[in-house]
């Protein structure tokens, strides 16, 4: 029977998601609870935070909207305590405009949102349809993220039993399972498998063995699978990221090596995937090395190359040209010159590749 990977990320129907309302003000509870149900939620009000505490601990809800002024617990105590109980729950915190500082220091703990007072019901279920939308999202990449792991454990299991090609297969699986994360984000749509050609490319260019393109155009092909752990309200955002948004970024490159390193056969790959975001001045991540072997470096400069000519969030593509005169720029700085001199060969030699609508990912 063939294992499905978890369908979700939709907002659930208003009646299944449970909110929790916790406010000392009888007639804010009563303009919360009053236009929350007539949106078909069911609401359970508190006027204490202990006893919201205790109702969170004994049943799971979907979201707690609370006042960060309460008689009998600190803001931040509440909302700490509360992800403790619930590290899934969404969290809208109730202020004044001379509590933002606060609010805005529980944004720093976990909270989606807060609500300065008074409150709409426009701005009310606007705010509530946000909140619960990433709590769907950050619930569907964990799980996809665990069925991730137990497919991978599966099928190598099930190929190793029936002695078949191990690596022909999860290189094929783990592919369509990258093909299928991209298809979900229009901005890293076929940039694996446009990363893992420009590898190829270059490899070839440069003298390497059969073996050693193989290896490489693996490694261009799964090096960004830890981002399927990365919330879209990251990934997607418009703006900058922050330095704790930036750390998290940069934690797909560790989730991508612990996803891959059960699989030895894949060895190679997954170290040029684990240093193909070094750079040889030290500035790169994760453990900013200096010494850098030339294979993980044309894995990082085809990325490099890749996302700068594919359109982002933030910024429109660059053209080819521009992009390699950014990259050249750093030449023995961030990569060695003769890995630079074979990218601009290979793009000199077959432009469409300098270009992001070279591929066009099928279903």
């Amino acid at each position: 029977m063939e294992h499905q990977p978890p369908v979700g990320g939709d907002l659930p129907a208003p009646d299944e998601t449970p909110i929790i309302i916790v406010d000392s003000e009888p007639s804010v509870l009563s303009f919360l609870e009053k236009a929350l149900e007539d949106e078909g939620y069911p609401v359970e009000a508190f006027d204490s935070a202990q006893a919201a505490l205790e109702r969170i601990a004994s049943a799971s809800a979907a979201l707690m909207i609370s006042d960060i002024q309460m008689p009998d617990m600190g803001a931040m105590e509440l909302i700490r305590r509360a992800l403790e109980e619930d590290p899934n729950l969404a969290i809208i915190v109730l202020t004044g405009a001379a509590d933002a500082e606060s609010a805005i220091e529980s944004l720093r703990l976990g909270v989606d949102d807060y609500l300065e007072k008074p409150i709409t019901v426009e701005g009310l279920i606007e705010s509530v349809t946000r909140a619960l939308r990433r709590r769907a999202q950050a619930d569907y990449r964990h799980k996809l993220e665990l069925w991730l792991r137990d497919e991978v454990t599966r099928r190598t299991e099930e190929v190793q039993r029936q002695s078949q090609q191990l690596e022909l297969v999860t290189v094929a699986t783990l592919s369509t399972l990258v093909r299928a994360m991209e298809a979900k984000d229009p901005y890293l749509k076929g940039h694996s498998e446009r990363v893992a050609r420009l590898c190829a490319k270059m490899a070839l260019h440069m003298g390497f063995e059969e073996r050693d393109v193989d290896d490489l155009r693996t490694a261009g092909l799964l090096h960004d699978l830890g981002m399927i752990a990365i919330p879209d309200s990251i990934t997607h955002k418009q703006s900058a990221l922050t330095e704790d948004e930036y750390r998290r970024v940069q934690e797909h490159v560790q989730i991508g090596v612990d996803i891959l390193k059960p699989l030895p056969h894949l060895a190679r790959s997954v170290s040029y995937i684990a240093q193909h975001h070094e750079r040889l001045d030290g500035s790169g991540y994760p453990e900013g090395l200096r010494e850098i072997p030339l294979a993980s470096q044309i894995l990082g400069l085809a990325e490099h190359f890749a996302s700068l000519t594919e359109v982002r969030p933030h910024r429109q593509a660059y053209a080819a040209a521009e992009a390699l005169e950014q990259l050249t720029e750093q030449q023995d700085t961030w990569f060695e010159v003769r890995a630079i001199d074979a990218l601009q060969q290979v793009i000199k030699n077959e432009p469409g590749l300098g270009e992001s609508e070279w591929f066009e990912v099928t279903d």
